[in-house]
């Protein structure tokens, strides 16, 4: 698997073969953070690990190349994280995002450019918010027959609050396209949450849905679990780890990284 490390906003690792070109802009008096572009060129997968001691600002650009199929998975740790995110899409590609996020604070935008014809994203998010957090997510379907699926998943506590805003934008003579959104908060504190799912549609010949809930896990899941014999951290453990953990295709070693994230919190 193709890999880049980031501690704070410094690239300090990058394993890569001919199937990823990655450039990376310092700050100067054009760009005031630094600023990272990534190619996807050829099949294949990507990870990208975020570590940050101090609050960090970053500008991403990744583009898919035609006909290309590609998964990349972000993992970030840290303090307070400003990042800004634009996802280009060609012709016949079809990119799938999973992200997990343990952060102290963040402030996310992604915008998403369907600019080629059939090209498709599927971009999952799972998020434990222990302070502040929003999210900004657009998908722009700017070629025929495109299709977005957006799934924003948190859980909050301690002083946790987030907020999803998701945008879904198809533009008059855009047919065929297909978007869906999901998204779930677990609320395990008194903040306030939001989710705002919005859909800017100007063509017929479209199929769009989505979804937003806020609130606690449901009183039968938890009474199934501790009906089994689990005590009431237990199955509130499990049922963290399963909505955590669902859409996300994790190896074993990385899998073992955010199950000991979870259990520091429901033990």
């Amino acid at each position: 698997m193709n890999k880049i490390k980031i501690e704070n906003d410094i690239i300090v690792e990058s394993n890569l073969n001919q199937k990823v070109r990655l450039s990376f802009l310092e700050k100067s008096q054009d760009f005031m953070v630094n600023k990272i572009v990534i190619d996807l060129l050829e099949d294949t997968n990507l990870e990208i690990e975020y570590n940050n001691e101090n609050a960090l600002k970053l500008d991403i650009l990744i583009r898919v190349a035609e006909g290309v199929t590609a998964k990349v998975q972000e993992f970030r740790n840290g303090n307070l994280m400003k990042i800004q995110y634009r996802y280009e899409l060609d012709n016949h590609s079809f990119l799938n995002i999973q992200k997990f996020h343990h952060m102290n604070g963040m402030k996310e935008l992604d915008t998403i450019y369907l600019n080629g014809h059939n090209s498709k994203i599927d971009y999952t998010l799972k998020t434990i918010s222990k302070v502040r957090e929003k999210y900004d997510i657009t998908v722009y379907h700017e070629g025929k027959n495109t299709e977005s699926m957006i799934r924003t998943n948190g859980v909050n506590l301690l002083d946790g609050s987030l907020d999803f805003h998701i945008t879904g934008i198809v533009p008059n003579g855009k047919t065929g396209a297909k978007l869906d959104q999901k998204n779930r908060i677990i609320n395990l504190n008194n903040q306030k949450c939001s989710i705002h799912p919005n859909l800017f549609i100007d063509e017929y010949d479209v199929v769009a849905n989505h979804s937003a809930w806020i609130g606690k896990f449901r009183e039968d899941e938890l009474f199934y679990l501790e009906s089994r014999g689990l005590s009431e951290t237990l199955a509130m453990n499990l049922l963290v780890k399963g909505f955590l953990l669902s859409n996300l295709e994790l190896s074993n070693k990385r899998k073992e990284e955010l199950v000991s994230i979870i259990n520091q919190y429901w033990r």
